[in-house]
C-alpha cells in the first residue's frame, strides 16, 4: 500500500470580484420560462450547435450573469441551472427568500426557485470552444432548456 501525504500548502485560488467583471453595470440576462410545452432559455431552446449573439463571451473575460426563474402559475418549478466547463461564485439571489441555501465557495450548478433571481461570476479563462448551460432536472432539459455558449478566443 502507497501512503500519500498531502502537501505542507495547498494551492490558493484568489476569488474574483464582481467589480471586477467586464459587464458589471450591465450583467448578461437569462430568463427561465415555461409554456406550450416549451421550455425556454430566452425564449429559445436547444439546438445542437447553435448559439445566439447574446451567448458567446470572450475568451479571457469576467462576467456576471443573472438568471431568472418567471415560472407561473402550474408551471412554477426549480430549476437547478448547472454551466459545463466553467465553477462559478454565487454573488447574489433577489425575489422569493428561501433558507438553506449555501452559495459560499465554488460551483458549477446554482438552484433558482419560482420567482427567483440569482447573479453569478464566472470568469473566461481556461477555453476556447463550445460549452453547455442548462436546466439539470433531465425533463426541462430534455424539453429543450438548455443552450450553447461560446467562449471566442481573440
Amino acid at each position: 500500500m502507497i501512503r500519500r501525504l498531502l502537501p505542507p500548502k495547498l494551492s490558493e485560488i484568489r476569488a474574483i470580484q464582481k467589480n471586477e467583471a467586464d459587464n458589471y453595470n450591465r450583467p448578461r440576462q437569462f430568463y427561465l420560462n415555461i409554456g406550450h410545452m416549451r421550455w425556454t432559455i430566452n425564449g429559445r431552446t436547444f439546438q445542437m450547435e447553435s448559439v445566439a449573439d447574446d451567448e458567446i463571451v470572450q475568451l479571457g473575460s469576467k462576467e456576471i450573469w443573472e438568471f431568472h426563474n418567471n415560472g407561473g402559475g402550474m408551471m412554477r418549478m426549480p430549476h437547478p441551472i448547472h454551466l459545463h466547463g466553467k465553477q462559478f461564485r454565487v454573488i447574489g439571489r433577489s425575489g422569493v427568500r428561501h433558507q438553506g441555501y449555501v452559495d459560499d465557495g465554488w460551483k458549477d450548478t446554482v438552484l433558482l426557485m419560482p420567482g427567483e433571481r440569482v447573479r453569478i461570476l464566472v470568469e473566461f479563462n481556461d477555453y476556447p470552444g463550445l460549452f453547455l448551460y442548462h436546466c439539470h432536472n433531465l425533463e426541462h432539459e430534455d424539453m429543450g432548456m438548455m443552450r450553447n455558449y461560446y467562449v471566442r478566443a481573440a
